[in-house]
């Protein structure tokens, strides 16, 4: 089966539940796109990006970083802003902090088509699409180095000229 996949630039670490007196994380590494999703078509690109932001918030809550930083708390699994204030829905306070969130991860991504034995999905993803599986991760990398090779070693020339 043909699935698109969002690889993340770098792994994210994502707390997803309480345990005891600790916490227990999850490794994200990207997420399966739906079937539906277009990505000519500007709204879905963007909220791509916003679905991006929101995970890499989540990594800088989970962190602490977010918290220490007092641009981000969690309450009742809400953001909630500097002011107290939970904010339920995507607006523009949640925009700007996806977006610094993601500018301070560096976080980019690659939309790869691979082709996954259903029996595999669900060691791949885990029941929210998102990618948790190390070496899926690497192997994306690997295919995506074999696709385009050569394009992180430096031009054999080295003339100073604009082209």
């Amino acid at each position: 089966m043909e699935v698109r996949v969002v690889r993340f630039s770098r792994p994210l670490l994502i707390r997803v539940c309480d345990y005891k007196n600790d916490y227990m994380y999850q490794t994200i590494y990207g997420f399966m796109l739906p079937e539906s999703t277009d990505l000519t078509d500007p709204i879905d690109t963007m909220r791509m990006e916003q679905y991006m932001g929101y995970l890499a918030g989540l990594h800088f809550w989970s962190s602490g970083l977010a918290t220490k930083d007092g641009f981000l708390t969690m309450k009742d699994g809400r953001w909630v802003d500097e002011n107290g204030e939970a904010h339920t829905k995507q607006d523009e306070w949640m925009t700007a902090m996806e977006i610094k969130c993601l500018l301070k991860l560096g976080l980019t991504y690659d939309v790869v088509t691979v082709d996954v034995n259903e029996d595999e999905l669900n060691s791949i993803f885990n029941e929210e699409r998102l990618v948790v599986n190390e070496e899926f991760y690497y192997d994306i990398q690997r295919y995506l180095e074999e696709e385009a090779p050569g394009t992180k070693e430096a031009p054999l020339w080295d003339d100073e000229l604009p082209f």
